[in-house]
């Protein structure tokens, strides 16, 4: 039988640095205790909604996100969550979180022989055998069981699902966008300013297959998000098109702005920008315990940059 440890002090740095990466408004975590369940409860769809629109997925072996330009959004590990409350989508200790029960599943790696009472009279063909640890948002964990979960003779399960839709997000690479801007020194108030991103064309679709399972994730860009600062913002369905000084003063034809306030006021007298692409990723997954189609949104975010804007004066 497993020799459950008990990490509460784990957990709850594990909730409160989620909290932290929320996109969203800060949450306030509640004292409700998720519930224990048992054996009879059906296996959780791993494949939980993302608290912060999209992370990366913290890989076997560490909390931290994954390195590369895989799938997901810069700003941390994906996130799940139960009750408000954000939790790591895979902890390499305790397994996979399912967002239904607010609890980590993990396939044993070494179950006990048939007939053992952990096997609850069912036969190791029918399923297998998983320890289920519930983390409390105070800061404690239930104690972990062993549940059996069916899997069906031979086939796939949930676990090798979530692992094929997991590999699939991570290999769609995403570059990560530079935010460009003509005139690149000093713009104009009342004057077109052409907008651009380098480094963001659209990643080839990500594919994995895992013991029958073939998912592929295909992204397609909704939208580029250009953020000046104090409330000075703009979008653009496209990238951008990079400024050739052959198009003179005209207007960018897909992406710009035209300034109405100087940038005098702000710090160091320029903005300071970012622009966020944003992109939705289709997921068709084939075969398996769940065959389906959805959707979930990623994003990359530029490095800051600063734009001068100056009002040209008028002598009569």
């Amino acid at each position: 039988m497993l020799n459950a440890r008990k990490p509460a002090r784990r957990f709850a740095v594990v909730a409160s640095t989620a909290a932290g990466l929320l996109l969203s408004s800060a949450v306030t975590a509640t004292a409700d205790e998720p519930p224990s369940g048992g054996a009879e409860q059906c296996f959780p769809n791993v494949i939980c909604s993302d608290a912060n629109s999209g992370g990366k997925t913290p890989g076997p072996g560490s909390t931290k996100p994954s390195g590369g330009g895989g799938g997901g959004s810069d700003s941390g590990p994906q996130l799940c969550s139960y009750h408000g409350v954000p939790w790591a989508c895979y902890d390499p200790q305790w397994g996979w979180f399912d967002s239904g029960q607010g609890c980590y599943f993990r396939e044993l790696d070494k179950p006990p022989a048939a007939g053992d009472p952990a096997w609850e009279g069912h036969d190791p063909k029918d399923g297998a055998l998983y320890s289920k640890v519930c983390p409390q948002t105070g800061g404690g964990q239930d104690g972990a069981q062993i549940v059996f979960l069916a899997t069906g003779p031979a086939g796939p399960t949930m676990l090798d699902d979530s692992r094929a839709v997991e590999q699939a997000k991570n290999r769609v690479v995403f570059g990560k966008p530079v935010g460009r801007v003509a005139p690149a020194g000093t713009a104009v108030v009342n004057s077109p300013v052409w907008l651009w991103a380098d480094n963001a064309a659209t990643p080839a679709p990500g594919t994995a297959a895992v013991n029958g399972i073939s998912v592929t994730v295909t992204p397609r860009l909704v939208e580029a998000y250009w953020d000046f600062g104090t409330g000075v913002a703009t979008t653009c369905t496209t990238a951008g098109t990079p400024y050739d000084p052959k198009y003179g003063a005209a207007a960018s034809p897909d992406c710009g702005f035209v300034f109405k306030a100087a940038s005098g006021k702000q710090k160091d007298g320029a903005y300071s920008a970012t622009v966020t692409m944003k992109w939705e990723a289709t997921i068709v997954v084939v075969g398996g315990p769940n065959p389906r189609t959805f959707k979930i949104p990623m994003q990359q975010t530029s490095p800051v940059f600063t734009l001068k804007v100056a009002e040209v004066q008028v002598l009569n």
